[in-house]
């Protein structure tokens, strides 16, 4: 009978028939424990944990817990705790009790709200020191602009407010032209209209409320006295101010 050499176990017999030497240890840390290349390791019979006895055998260190499961168990009962304090939270004044050295608020929620104010007035103390404006003249109407937003360049130029709502309703008519088949429209929008005959409806002779979108059941539109469709221009002589709803039911019709 084989016994290992450090611990006195009983090796396992040797096949007959079977090459090589007979086994000297029971596992390569009994070997090194022989040989005296490592110091000895008392090898625990019992889990740390729950005290169930375990199984030494194979290389490797010595066990210490039955499964992983349990080691982890053993690890958060022995972690040192934290003393539990109480605190008042910085963003709604309550107290509650942690065991965070630097735990300022109560919930997140306060956490979220403290630092959007803070982030909020950070913000605008950088802007009163170094206020970001920007000034340049609308190439328009010549107007003096301070604006709070670089305005870039486009297309069509540098235009203050109002001048680049007047060239967007241009741009958007000379989009319904052609969509109406006119190969070069003119490019002018209601606010010309508006100058020359007021804010009359030519249709139903009542005034225009011109706060509402061009697209609105009353808002101001471009009719041609001589549809398009009947060989009508698309100049300025031959336009006139109208509601939206009583250019559509005008149709492509001339009125007398």
């Amino acid at each position: 009978m084989n016994k290992c050499k450090n611990c006195q176990a009983v090796l396992p017999e040797r096949a007959d028939g079977q090459l090589g030497r007979n086994q000297l240890y029971c596992n390569e840390l009994c070997g090194k424990l022989f040989r005296g290349e490592i110091r000895f390791v008392e090898k625990p019979t019992n889990c740390l944990w729950c005290n169930g006895l375990l199984d030494q055998r194979g290389a490797g260190y010595p066990k210490k817990f039955c499964s992983r499961k349990h080691a982890a168990y053993f690890r958060q009962a022995n972690k040192p705790k934290v003393p539990r304090v109480e605190k008042v939270c910085s963003w709604c004044g309550k107290s509650f009790v942690t065991n965070l050295s630097k735990s300022r608020f109560c919930q997140s929620v306060c956490r979220n709200e403290f630092y959007r104010v803070e982030k909020l007035e950070a913000t605008k103390a950088r802007q009163l020191e170094n206020p970001r404006r920007f000034d340049f003249v609308c190439e328009r109407c010549g107007k003096s602009v301070v604006s709070e937003v670089r305005v870039t360049r486009g297309a069509y130029g540098r235009f203050c407010r109002p001048c680049g709502l007047v060239l967007r309703r241009e741009r958007y008519r000379v989009k319904t032209a052609k969509r109406q088949g006119v190969a070069k429209p003119a490019r002018l929008s209601a606010d010309v209209l508006i100058e020359r005959d007021g804010n009359l409806c030519r249709l139903c002779n009542t005034e225009i409320d011109l706060t509402l979108a061009r697209n609105s059941r009353w808002g101001a539109t471009i009719d041609h006295i001589v549809p398009l469709s009947l060989g009508g221009s698309d100049g300025i002589e031959n336009m006139q101010l109208a509601h939206w709803i009583c250019n559509i039911k005008k149709g492509n019709r001339v009125d007398a």
